[in-house]
């Protein structure tokens, strides 16, 4: 079985900095996860939210896919996806 690995907002815009060039902050990356769009937990101490960061991937490559349709942006953007 993989390893699953949880990460907060903040951590979530250090790993994949180019979700900045289509408007996710902190803020609205835990405001997408308390209106489900992303699976994880919240932490208990102190009420953080925790996504699984294969949900949050998936978000990003979906989201990253309707907006190449549309062409919003540039392939460039986005390399990896």
């Amino acid at each position: 079985m993989s390893n699953l690995l949880h990460y907060s907002p903040s951590e979530l815009v250090e790993l994949y900095p180019q979700v900045s060039k289509i408007g996710w902050t902190p803020v609205k990356i835990g405001m997408m996860y308390r209106c489900g769009l992303f699976v994880g937990y919240t932490s208990g101490k102190e009420k953080k939210s925790m996504i699984l960061e294969e949900s949050f991937v998936d978000l990003m490559k979906y989201t990253t896919y309707v907006n190449k349709k549309r062409n919003f942006f540039d392939e460039d953007d986005f390399p990896n996806f």
